[in-house]
């Protein structure tokens, strides 16, 4: 039973590496959304509004730990048995991930939030592919906040 539950974590990228965090493109993630969400409050006035700063902090920990179970472990799981492709370091089954994420996102998202996942989701697969869903998780997490925190 243990083994069959140990084998469900692994598939869903809920164990592996840490080796992330000396990854200069963890790094690089982090900083990136920090450099568009200031490029962005150029052309769109940040409306600040969290209310109750624990229950903000854990819905968007919630979100991201939902999206990426599902988005990045369970169906990037399923899509890499059957596409083996790569492109540079992103694979085809990241890409279609990716594609599928963004898709989802116009039922709730204005069309160019919708599309402007895309790339998020691409940085969310790969940490994910490279090491497990933790740094998915994190960095979902960090972009979710500060776009609900200021811009939604």
């Amino acid at each position: 039973m243990i083994v069959k539950f140990m084998e469900y974590l692994k598939f869903l990228g809920l164990t592996g590496r840490f080796g992330f965090l000396s990854d200069l493109k963890f790094y690089l993630a982090i900083v990136a959304a920090q450099c568009f969400y200031i490029i962005l409050a150029i052309f769109v006035k940040p409306d600040i509004h969290i209310g109750n700063i624990p229950h903000f902090f854990a819905i968007q920990f919630y979100i991201a730990m939902s999206e990426e179970l599902l988005f990045r472990g369970a169906l990037l799981g399923i899509l890499r048995a059957l596409f083996s492709s790569h492109y540079f370091e992103i694979s085809a089954a990241n890409v279609l991930a990716a594609a599928i994420f963004s898709g989802f996102h116009f039922f709730s998202h204005p069309p160019l939030w919708a599309l402007g996942t895309f790339f998020p989701a691409l940085i969310f697969g790969y940490f994910r592919e490279k090491y497990s869903l933790w740094p998915a998780i994190f960095l979902h997490f960090l972009y979710n906040s500060e776009y609900f925190m200021f811009f939604a």
